[in-house]
């Protein structure tokens, strides 16, 4: 698959597109809106709520969010976000013992980075299967991090990943939100889910 190279101009170019749909654009602002009305995760409810609006705009297909809740509330892990710890990913993805139908413990990586990333966007990037077929494509194309395709799926190595994108393709003009929409949108663009 030909890539076009990130540039400043392609980077504008997607988040206008972005920006511009009827669907992506009003979503994020609904959950700028629900993270800052509802910014802690001490009162079950505000948990629940948030969890709640981010599985329905990203589908993230957790169908055990009363007790996703509970997990979270009790990890007291409003400091930890604040100060932009990567470790808060795990505890959230993890521990939380909702089991799949093969009984092991879900693990709720997508989710949590997104859960994360509303709470402190300069800190946490997202993943999802759209940014990565995207990276591993512009690492394949370009070869512009050395990593595996499950290090995508450990927080610290997929923080140091975007950095590397960002550093190789000079596009330090863009906030790390404006990176993941780039990416997420992009990748949507090139490899289009087929249902």
């Amino acid at each position: 698959m030909d890539l076009q190279t990130p540039s400043n101009t392609l980077v504008a170019e997607f988040i206008e597109k972005f920006n511009n749909d009827d669907r992506y654009y009003p979503a994020d602002k609904a959950i700028i809106k629900l993270f800052t009305a509802f910014p802690h995760n001490l009162n079950l409810e505000d948990v629940l709520l948030k969890i709640s609006v981010i599985n329905d705009m990203y589908s993230t297909q957790i169908f055990a969010t009363y007790r996703l809740a509970v997990h979270i509330r009790g990890l007291n892990i409003d400091p930890l976000l604040k100060k932009g710890d990567p470790g808060v990913v795990n505890l959230i993805a993890s521990g939380h013992g909702i089991i799949n139908k093969n009984g092991t413990e879900i693990f709720f990586y997508s989710f949590a980075t997104k859960y994360c990333n509303w709470h402190n966007k300069e800190a946490y990037a997202i993943y999802d299967s759209f940014v990565e077929k995207v990276l591993i494509a512009y690492k394949k194309q370009d070869s512009f991090s050395d990593f595996t395709n499950s290090d995508l799926k450990d927080f610290t190595r997929f923080k140091q990943i975007i950095q590397d994108f960002i550093q190789f393709y000079n596009l330090t003009d863009f906030h790390l939100k404006q990176i993941d929409k780039f990416l997420w949108i992009y990748g949507k663009h090139k490899f289009p889910a087929k249902y």
